[in-house]
Parts: structure tokens; sequence; C-alpha cells
């Protein structure tokens, strides 16, 4: 492995050169993160492993073996061994994301629409280079395989501009406004409509979500780095052919990584959500109704066991140990509850087997996790794309982090969606539930510039 030392700058400012280069991705902690941690850069992949419609394709090449099947495939011919340069949680390897349609792959019961978006299903570029940020020391370093590839990446790396820039507005189409694939009331009546079924026995719980969109001229990056300013554990800027995500995401799907002899995983679920209060009185009753209010602590209870048993299949047995349940987390904008459930991987299995077990996050279905997915389907009638899957690395020594793809902006010709919902129990007041996804909506839609177009109550 190659190593070279490279003088600090922000990495915001480092990826710049590379956020309209197809493939180029940054994945960042931000300052949501219970530790500074590190930012990963990389473009110009060896590689690129992508699914849509059931079909995994190598370079545009259509494979015989299903997506995941490929990607596990791919993870064991780079696989190496050795120490872990600098401590870095990444030096060569996957990065990408998967999107919600690809739980049918895994559940085939689960299918449901198709995604709407011209992004693939699920896109991983094979890096043999990365820009490591330690964001805590102030240190970088390329990491990489040959000296080709560290030369095309260091090189290709932006400095830090010498004199702050002044931040440019957000531009819109003439008469842009936000638009959603639900009204008011017709969310309402959904969140009813689930509720009904709760009562019913069909399930406990379902996440609903709604579809608000917007035209816009605004470069994705430009709209990531006003994200970055406020709420985000882990910021992730990928960008493709066909368009980028930019998200924010405060929820970690699962991290894996070697712990003495043995493979240790981390899942993080999030449910409970309020918004901060405009007065240090206010906030503090905001925060202390969200960490007692029993509907909230349900949800967060109910998906902290579902992960739990998805994490048993993978995890040796007795080794799975629930180090919080419904902690409360303060962010910029809201309040959270958080749950974390850890293992140790069983022999023989990793990262990519933790994948397939645990994907979709059961944070963003519900539980029971194929009956949630089943309801979601039926009830939203349009498929959620990257929204909802997981967004992360894969590192050839077998570590990997990925996040909920949450808190995401998904720019296409000209338009940036940002999905947002919330999970349905039997306590849930419709109206409450509408409320909340404009709350989660809101630090995006300021960094898009229409932060005044959105939905009234939700200020």
């Amino acid at each position: 492995m190659i190593c070279r030392d490279l003088d600090w700058r922000s990495p915001l400012d480092a990826f710049a050169p590379l956020a309209d280069e197809p493939y180029a991705c940054l994945l960042t902690a931000g300052s949501a993160a219970r530790r500074p941690g590190w930012a990963i850069l990389a473009a110009f992949p060896a590689s690129l492993l992508t699914a849509r419609g059931g079909v995994a394709f190598l370079d545009g090449a259509p494979l015989p073996q299903g997506a995941f099947a490929a990607l596990r495939t791919l993870g064991a011919a780079r696989a190496e061994g050795g120490e872990n340069l600098l401590d870095a949680p990444f030096s060569t390897g996957l990065i990408g994301f998967v999107g919600y349609e690809m739980g049918a792959a895994l559940e085939p019961a689960t299918a449901g629409p198709g995604s709407p978006f011209a992004l693939p299903d699920m896109a991983f570029g094979v890096y043999d280079a990365a820009a490591l940020f330690d964001l805590e020391s102030r240190r970088a370093f390329v990491l990489a395989r040959t000296d080709k590839a560290a030369d095309r990446l260091a090189g290709a790396l932006g400095k830090t501009p010498a004199a702050p820039r002044a931040a440019r507005a957000a531009s819109f189409r003439s008469g842009a406004s936000v638009a959603s694939n639900f009204d008011e009331a017709s969310y309402r009546s959904a969140v009813a409509g689930v509720v009904e079924r709760i009562r019913g026995g069909d399930l406990f719980q379902a996440n609903l979500a709604q579809h608000l969109s917007v035209e816009t001229a605004e470069a994705p990056y430009k709209v990531f780095r006003r994200l970055m300013r406020g709420d985000a554990a882990f910021g992730a800027f990928l960008k493709y052919e066909e368009g980028a995500l930019a998200s924010s995401s405060p929820e970690r799907f699962f991290r894996v990584r070697r712990d003495s002899a043995a493979m240790r995983i981390l899942a993080e679920p999030v449910k409970g959500t309020r918004p901060r209060g405009a007065t240090a009185v206010e906030d503090a009753r905001l925060a202390a109704e969200l960490a007692n209010d029993p509907k909230e602590r349900a949800e967060n209870v109910m998906i902290a066991d579902l992960t739990r048993n998805d994490l048993s299949r993978v995890c040796r047995d007795g080794s799975i140990r629930e180090e919080a349940v419904c902690a409360l987390v303060s962010q910029t904008s809201v309040h959270h509850l958080v749950s974390r459930i850890s293992g140790a991987l069983k022999p023989g299995l990793g990262a990519i087997d933790a994948l397939e077990v645990l994907f979709p996050c059961g944070s963003v279905t519900g539980a029971p996790k194929i009956e949630a997915m089943r309801v979601i389907a039926d009830v939203e009638k349009i498929g959620r794309g990257p929204y909802c899957g997981a967004i992360g690395y894969l590192d050839d020594r077998g570590g990997a982090d990925f996040s909920v793809a949450i808190r995401t902006v998904i720019f296409e010709n000209g338009r940036a969606t940002l999905p947002v919902g919330g999970g349905v129990t039997l306590r849930s007041d419709p109206h409450a539930e509408y409320m909340e996804t404009w709350v989660k909506a809101r630090a995006m839609l300021e960094a898009l510039g229409a932060g005044d177009t959105a939905h009234a109550g939700a200020a």
C-alpha cells in the first residue's frame, strides 16, 4: 500500500474540482457526529458495479449473478490483509450506494414500484486510491494501490482558497415551488389508513414518506456544502452520469471494523423526532417531551428489537449488546432518539453478509419488515430510489461503514427531490406525522433556497 502525505486543507475545498466528475465521491463526518471523524475522497474508479431492474453490470456488461453476489465476488477479489495504515477507516475499495428497491433482490415478497429516478438501483465505484482527511488531528494523506492511482488523485485535489468566498444564494427557475406527491389531506389519510392496518394486526409500524421536489439550476455540490453547515452526522456527495446525491444523514446504518480477533458490527437506528425550541426553556421542554413520549419510545424500541434480531443472524451467540436504547441526541434543528446495538460477526462472515441481512434498515421500513415494506409499496405507490437505501464504503481490508440515505437530496435533470418520512404506529396522530416530515425537510429546503416556499405550518 502506498501512503503519501498531503498538505492540510478543507476536504470540502479539496473535493470541489471533482464535484462534476462522474463517479467522484466524498464521505465526511459532519457537525452532528459523535466524534470529529474522517473525510474520504475518491474519484476515477478502476471499475463500476451497478444494478438496474434486477440485473447487475460490471463496467456496463451484464453479469450472470445477482448484484449482492457480484458485490461479494468483487470484494473477495480485492481483499487485502495487513495493518490499517495510520488508523484510517478506509484505504482502497468500494464506495457507493444501495437503493431501497434492492431490498426486493433479497426478499422478492417485498417487491413494489420501481425507482422513479434515472440513477441505478445500486452503484459502487472500485477505487485504487483515496484521499483521507483526519478532521480531529488535521492530517491528510493519499492511500493507493499504485503510484499511478496516487498521482492522478493527488493531482486532481483542490487547494483551500486564500480568502473566504462570499456564499452565493441558490438560483431557481422562474416560478419554482415545492411540489409533493401528497397534499396534506392525502398524507394524513394515508397515515390514518396505516394506523387502521396496525389496529387490525397486520403490522406494528410502517415508515411513510412523501417526495418533495423543486426545480433548480443550482450546482448539486454547492447545495451539499450548505447542507454541511447544519446537522449532519454522515455527509455524503456522490456524482454519477445520471445525477448526484447530496446526503446529510443523522443515522448510521451499520459499521464493521476489526476489534482484536473479531470483526465487530455496530448499528445505530434513529426513531423519534422533535424540533429544537426557539428558547432554552422551550428547547428543554421539547427534549423532555421526546424522551418521555410513549409513542416515540415504543417506535424506537420496536426498531431496536428488529435490528437486534437481524444482527443475531450474522453475530456470534451471546455477543450482541444494547449499548444504548432511546438515547436523546440533540442536533442543530432537531432532537432524536437513538439506539446502539453491537455484536461480533460469526467467523467467516463479513460486511456484505451483514448488508444482506440488515438491508433495508428497519428504521425506514417498520416492523415486521416484510409486511411493512408491502404496506409502504401499497400506500406510497411510488419507488424510493436511493432514499431509504444505504450510502457508504466497503474497505479492501474488510471494514465498512454505511449511513441510512435519509435527509438526502437527489439531483436529476434540473430537479432536486428530497423524500421525507416518519414512523407510523398505533399512537400516531396524522397531523403530527405530516408536520414531522416538514421539520425533517427544513434544512434541505433552506440549503436549496426554498425555505420560504415550504409548508407554512412547519415554521
